[in-house]
């Protein structure tokens, strides 16, 4: 490919009187890919924002990985097998025991049922960040007064269990068992606890915020009779894509009756949902550059018509079909790698901006951010501008063909 090729082709882009139409049409290719490439930089960076930012609140809410035992058998004692797992796998950094069941919950007004966890405040803290989400009162199970100044158990209630049961910060509740008519008959009715309420928290997320509550782990396991054994143990590890390997390892060493389960295989339906959604988004964003890139072929044939006469002198000097052909393909590229390069870099700067002032905000009263969140990944980057340069590149091989095949004579004597 030699310099003149190169000054042909830009001298073909270039406006002139005669071609100043199909100069118009190659600089409209131009910006249809500019524009399919800077709404693919946009488009993949804020589904990227979004994934992150809901992985970052499903693994604040639940740990990296839980160890249970099958059936729902109760794991005592647990503190054993916090120490193995700890010594086994030095990526784990924090455990914390828990207890999960359903029981019934009652305010002055409103009877329901709900999932309690039972915690220890200080471990919990440390494999999870329902810390972080209070909003009203404070993070504590432990025992405070009541309005009438006696001790009650401390319960954490979500924003959207306070409101269903129409509870504030002080109010007292009710806990009580689920039984069995037969086991109502024999112990004389379910068990009940009444505790105060501490804090109440707000993750965004409707499952969590409308059906979980939080108590002690003495108190839950009294209410529930089950001595001094847990539920489970939850684990926190210092990178927590490794944690379906941490669950594999452990089972291998670990066995029955015990079984782990990492936040991936917890949430893999949204996982999944999020990984089409990305898909399906660049995939239809692509359709505006190949649009483009028919573009860009329309405009190269209207170029091959208009230059027919000079191709033919071209080739009657010596030019060569491949570098009739080189020519076209040169012009194509100048039309695709300048559309890339002008789309993504508005694209890129406009993500940069959103990152660092957040000036695309959301309502606050729908969405758990205030602001458009934005992730720019290299990889992404770098693909659009593969695809984007490759399909305008790919779009110019059909006309240059056809102007390296055009007969010299015929070509001179066009009109």
């Amino acid at each position: 490919m030699n310099k003149l090729e190169w000054l042909i082709a830009w001298r073909y882009l270039g406006a002139q009187r005669k071609s100043l139409f199909v100069s118009l049409i190659g600089i409209f290719s131009m910006l249809g890919v500019s524009i399919g490439v800077f709404a693919l930089v946009v488009a993949l960076a804020a589904v990227n924002g979004f994934e992150e930012e809901v992985t970052a609140q499903m693994i604040g809410k639940d740990a990296h990985f839980e160890i249970m035992s099958y059936n729902g058998e109760p794991i005592a004692p647990y503190d054993s097998l916090i120490n193995e797992v700890k010594t086994r796998d030095s990526r784990v950094t924090a455990a914390s025991p828990f207890i999960v069941y359903k029981v019934g919950i009652s305010s002055k007004k409103v009877n329901d049922g709900i999932v309690i966890y039972g915690i220890n405040s200080k471990t919990a803290a440390t494999v999870t960040d329902i810390h972080k989400y209070i909003k009203w009162g404070s993070y504590s199970v432990d025992s405070l007064e009541d309005l009438s100044g006696k001790m009650r158990p401390g319960i954490l209630l979500g924003s959207g269990l306070a409101n269903r049961l129409r509870v504030v910060v002080g109010d007292k509740l009710v806990l009580q068992t689920f039984q069995s008519p037969d086991a109502v008959a024999a112990s004389g009715g379910p068990k009940m606890m009444m505790c105060v309420v501490s804090g109440i928290f707000e993750t965004g997320t409707y499952e969590y915020d409308g059906n979980l509550a939080y108590v002690g782990i003495p108190e839950l396991q009294s209410l529930l009779g089950m001595g001094s054994a847990v539920t489970g143990i939850q684990f926190r590890m210092n990178d927590h894509w490794m944690a379906g390997q941490a669950v594999d390892s452990i089972g291998e060493w670990l066995g029955y009756p015990y079984y782990g389960v990492d936040w991936k295989t917890k949430n893999i339906t949204l996982l999944k949902w999020m990984n089409y959604e990305k898909f399906i988004v660049a995939a239809v964003i692509c359709l505006i550059i190949l649009v483009a890139a028919f573009n860009i072929i329309s405009s190269l044939i209207m170029v091959v018509i208009d230059k027919t006469k000079e191709i033919g002198i071209l080739r009657s000097m010596g030019f060569s079909k491949a570098g009739i052909m080189r020519v076209f393909m040169l012009m194509g590229s100048f039309i695709g790698v300048g559309g890339t390069i002008v789309g993504g870099t508005i694209g890129l700067v406009l993500c940069k901006l959103q990152e660092a002032y957040h000036f695309i905000t959301l309502p606050g009263d729908v969405y758990v951010i205030p602001y458009f969140p934005i992730s720019v990944h290299l990889l992404d980057v770098v693909l659009i501008f593969v695809i984007g340069i490759a399909l305008c590149v790919a779009a110019t091989i059909l006309p240059a063909w056809k102007a390296s095949r055009l007969d010299p004579v015929g070509a001179i004597r066009h009109e």
